[in-house]
């Protein structure tokens, strides 16, 4: 008991292993091994008994000693549960456990992250090019909220990145379809995708609620989808009142039998879960280039304010909460700045028509001095 020598790998090692009594008159063995020389081992003794006496050392939380791999093990129920772009987590969650999975959860840094970046960027994605800062940032926020839930657990003491900021690079997309586009864009899609994308370009509302629509949200009589606050991204129930084209479009949509959901694929019995490759096929065949499934929403946004219609309106349509979001979808461009001036020409002309009517003397005017 005590210091001791050993020899391990071929080379001399020194252990601590005593036993201690606590002033609580307990009695606990101390236990310390790999010391590189007598010194240290007797020195370690010595603190270690005053920490036993001092009843401090016993005290000592132990690091967690979980790694990103385990702890997105638990995470990933969790978002599959509460968020309805979860098939996105997922797939961010394999990037993470693929370059930091085998981390030590707690010990993670700064470092780690820009590493973890400089890696992804090295990378190709699926449409040929390096992941956009607004994937990287997607992909350090999800790391961010599975470490945040963690501590929130007591798996952690804290997040240790919580401070390592976003990148924050604009990425705003200003691709808009107007109704001559999108007419070829649907006469080159399959016909199991042209319902899909119409409801997407007349109502704005987002790709998973066009695809996870139910028959008992439809109200075909009063024109509407009634969507629930658990049917929203942002958990706030919202009405959509539908265009003559989409009700004719679902009122002709086949019903199979016992069928809750209205898009459904024949193959598995269950919702569409992705139609981007279909769209990117009936794109290219329209000679359209860089269009997404998510640039029919921004174009519902876009051609309704065009229209004329309040962007409070617009908004209620298509879901968006905060202003700030909203703009985002909103795009105006320089024909918008023309339009204005054109209503302004319009305004101010027909007011100076109106000031002259009003000013030019009538029929039964006299003069001022009698004449």
């Amino acid at each position: 008991m005590g210091v001791s020598k050993y020899v391990a790998r071929n080379k001399v090692r020194w252990r601590v292993d005593t036993y201690v009594t606590l002033p609580d008159g307990t009695v606990r063995r101390l236990k310390r091994g790999r010391i590189p020389t007598r010194e240290q081992a007797q020195a370690l003794e010595h603190k270690l008994l005053a920490e036993a006496y001092e009843g401090r050392f016993f005290d000592r939380k132990k690091e967690p000693t979980a790694t990103v791999r385990q702890l997105w093990t638990e995470y990933e129920p969790i978002t599959k549960r509460d968020n309805d772009s979860w098939q996105s987590d997922v797939g961010r969650g394999a990037h993470l456990v693929r370059l930091l999975g085998d981390k030590r959860a707690s010990r993670l840094t700064r470092g780690d992250v820009e590493e973890y970046r400089m890696k992804r960027q090295a990378e190709t994605s699926r449409r040929g090019e390096a992941p956009s800062p607004a994937t990287l940032d997607r992909e350090v926020e999800l790391l961010k909220r599975l470490l945040n839930y963690a501590a929130a657990c007591g798996r952690l003491a804290e997040n240790p990145v919580a401070r390592v900021k976003l990148l924050r690079v604009p990425n705003v997309r200003r691709v808009v379809l107007d109704e001559e586009a999108f007419q070829r864009l649907s006469a080159k899609a399959e016909a199991w995708l042209r319902p899909i994308l119409l409801v997407a370009f007349d109502t704005g509302m987002r790709k998973s609620e066009v695809l996870n629509l139910r028959w008992s949200q439809i109200d075909l009589k009063a024109g509407a989808v009634r969507l629930e606050a658990e049917d929203t991204k942002t958990d706030e129930p919202r009405v959509v009142y539908l265009t003559e084209r989409v009700l004719k479009s679902l009122s002709e949509q086949p019903r199979l039998l016992h069928a809750e959901f209205v898009f459904v694929n024949p193959a598995t019995g269950r919702p569409w879960q992705d139609i981007q490759g279909a769209a990117e096929r009936a794109r290219d065949a329209a000679g359209l280039s860089d269009v997404w499934v998510h640039d029919l929403r921004r174009s519902f946004v876009t051609l309704a304010r065009r229209s004329g219609l309040p962007e409070s309106v617009v908004a209620r349509f298509s879901g968006h909460r905060t202003a700030a979001v909203f703009k985002r979808y909103n795009i105006v461009e320089e024909q918008d700045l023309k339009a204005a001036v054109a209503l302004l020409n319009r305004t101010r002309k027909g007011a100076e028509e109106d000031q002259a009517t009003e000013s030019a003397p009538g029929p039964d005017s006299v003069s001022v001095d009698g004449t």
